[in-house]
């Protein structure tokens, strides 16, 4: 038979005590006021029922080390770090059937601050509430809650230096010089809501005490963790690269200026905190949400060799986490050498830039996306054009000098191949390939700044294939640039110069966008970029004033042919509309009529077309004269 005492709080008012005592089913072999509790009377097996606030329950645990008491904890107004650090339910009765329930429970390991007992977590730095908010309000207070949480990572933020040493499985010392928003140390992952969520492999007696160290580089990363995990909670989610975490046996966290922390809510400063866990273990039932995970262990660290040092450390430290991360030069030192080596004119560079060009105008030619698109794959223009842009961002004359020499003599080559070309082929015919490439318009703007945000990205991460991107790039200029030689070689100037305003208005749009991307990423500080985008954004307006006349002519032309197209009209119905010219408007249409027509008729259709959209035109007007259904 269980025997078990209960233990209250002595600040308890007798009304109080007896409603808890009415609310206990079956009632407890006796209860006893904390103050006059004497540990002594109890041995192994015994239970101690108890209801105090955290530094009460605290102080029991003291006089219990070495015990085999076994501990079941009741709900308290004034325990705020026990409950959630033992996830005890909040329910009163809930507890106590829990307790009523047990039958064997584990030891569990209890971690202590500077040899102060912690229930639940040590919090280092000041802004880490959306790591360890445990979501226990209702559910609108809880939404309240994690938009504050949220709301408050777009203030100023600034990290600061620690120095983290622990010891490895091997009882190694070793040392983490970082900078960090702050640190979160807990006992056992399940007590912890974020902890819970990510480390997956954990248990309650597992020997180790736990800590995640958020450093991150920029505010959007710290706001996309912080709506990932407040408001799209997810089990089993990744810890993101800028979060480390390790668990130890002992861990000291110190730093050259006083730290502010918190211990279950308690705050205090100090230069030194030393983390380890309780050296006698209490028998401590936790609540049923925590008490599955007691056998496991998990991951001795994750992402600590992601965490800032050395020249990103102090560059960090130096002022306030900016809006985007901003890379050193230790991290993208590779990539600024592949932009150096693509950005000279090479041979190679040559013979493809002349092989892709004749592909793609043999192609435009013969009216063939098939071929226009195999120019595209061996294009070789993605990079100069992606160092022109990193040059332009950095304010890199050489850069900027080698890739605009590199891409100059690479459209000379292509011209000259294109022009060659149209002069040996016997065709002078204006196909859909070509005609899609001398009036360009806001929408081949958006194809250029796509294509140019694909470039920058794909040279940024290791992990990307450069040819996928490589191709987007070349759909935005080889094909116009081989049309520019076409417009040459025909001597047809209106094709020639709508072929180069799509190359230019191409070609300023992949650079513009490729800058504002490295510029995202952090390869260059705002105030370094700003005279290179400034010139940049400068070039693509005086480009987009003629872009966006073209699309709006564009956008009259198919409302003139969805207004038309099926329209039926006293002489009949209209097929086949096509916008032949705007200024002034020339259109070809293909009347079906019952019968044939005169000349008289066809001045009634143009009158009859001009009154639908409201405008004089001149017609071409194609005549089909229905004969007849077929009866099946």
């Amino acid at each position: 038979m269980k025997q078990i005492t209960f233990v209250y709080d002595p600040e308890t008012e007798q009304e109080k005590l007896e409603e808890l005592l009415g609310r206990l089913d079956p009632k407890p072999d006796e209860h006893v006021s904390f103050t006059k509790l004497s540990v002594a009377h109890y041995s192994r097996g015994h239970w101690l029922a108890c209801s105090l606030p955290d530094s009460q329950l605290k102080e029991l645990f003291e006089k219990l080390k070495g015990s085999e008491v076994n501990v079941g904890i009741l709900p308290h107004p004034k325990m705020v770090g026990g409950k959630k650090g033992f996830g005890i339910s909040s329910s009163f009765e809930k507890a106590w059937e829990e307790i009523q329930e047990a039958e064997d429970i584990p030891k569990m390991d209890l971690m202590q601050v500077n040899k102060e007992l912690t229930f639940n977590s040590l919090v280092v730095g000041n802004s880490l509430s959306i790591l360890y908010s445990n979501g226990s309000t209702g559910f609108v207070d809880g939404i309240r809650t994690r938009f504050s949480q949220l709301v408050n990572l777009f203030r100023r933020v600034k990290l600061k230096a620690y120095t983290i040493t622990y010891k490895n499985k091997n009882n190694e010392d070793l040392t983490i010089n970082t900078a960090a928003m702050g640190i979160l140390a807990v006992a056992h992952c399940e007590s912890n809501l974020i902890f819970r969520r990510i480390i997956q492999e954990s248990g309650l007696d597992d020997g180790r005490v736990h800590l995640l160290i958020l450093a991150p580089k920029s505010l959007f990363a710290l706001i996309q963790f912080g709506i990932q995990h407040l408001f799209i909670p997810m089990k089993g989610g990744t810890l993101p690269h800028f979060v480390g975490y390790l668990s130890t046996h002992e861990a000291v966290i110190s730093s050259s200026e006083a730290m502010e922390y918190a211990i279950d809510g308690e705050e205090g400063k100090a230069n030194e905190l030393i983390i380890n866990l309780v050296d006698e273990k209490l028998k401590v039932l936790p609540g049923s949400s925590i008490m599955g995970s007691a056998e496991k262990e998990g991951p001795a660290e994750i992402n600590i060799k992601s965490l800032p040092v050395g020249r990103l450390k102090t560059e960090l430290l130096h002022s306030y986490l900016p809006w985007v991360r901003h890379a050193t030069t230790e991290e993208f030192k590779e990539l600024f050498s592949m932009l150096r080596q693509n950005s000279k004119t090479s041979s190679s560079y040559l013979v493809l830039m002349a092989l892709s060009t004749m592909i793609a105008t043999f192609g435009l030619f013969g009216d063939s996306a098939p071929v226009v698109i195999g120019a595209m794959i061996l294009a070789p223009l993605m990079g100069p054009i992606i160092s022109l842009a990193m040059g332009a961002l950095r304010q890199d004359s050489p850069l900027v000098r080698n890739s605009m020499l590199t891409i100059f003599w690479g459209i000379i080559l292509g011209l000259i191949f294109s022009i060659l070309i149209t002069w040996i082929t016997p065709l002078e015919v204006l196909n859909n390939q070509i005609t899609a490439r001398i009036r360009p318009n806001l929408l081949d703007l958006g194809i250029a700044v796509a294509s140019g945000i694909a470039g920058a990205y794909a040279y940024s991460k290791e992990e990307i294939s450069k040819t996928l991107a490589g191709v987007a790039i070349s759909v935005a200029l080889v094909p116009p640039l081989a049309v520019a030689g076409i417009g040459i070689g025909w001597a047809d100037w209106s094709v020639f110069w709508g072929a180069m305003l799509l190359l230019g208005t191409n070609l300023a749009g992949i650079v513009m966008a490729a800058a504002l991307t490295f510029l995202i990423l952090g390869f260059s500080p705002f105030r370094l970029a700003k005279r290179g985008l400034l010139i940049s954004l400068g070039i693509l307006l005086a480009i987009a004033l003629p872009l966006g006349l073209s699309f709006n002519e564009i956008v009259k032309e198919n409302k003139i042919i969805q207004d038309l197209s099926g329209k039926e009209i006293p002489h009949g119905l209209l097929r086949e509309v096509k916008v032949l010219r705007m200024q002034p408007l020339k259109l070809s249409v293909t009347i079906l009529s019952e019968k044939a027509l005169d000349e008289q008729d066809f001045k009634e259709i143009r009158q009859e077309i001009e009154a639908e959209i409201g405008q004089e035109i001149s017609l071409e007007l194609t005549l089909g004269v229905r004969v007849g259904d077929i009866e099946k």
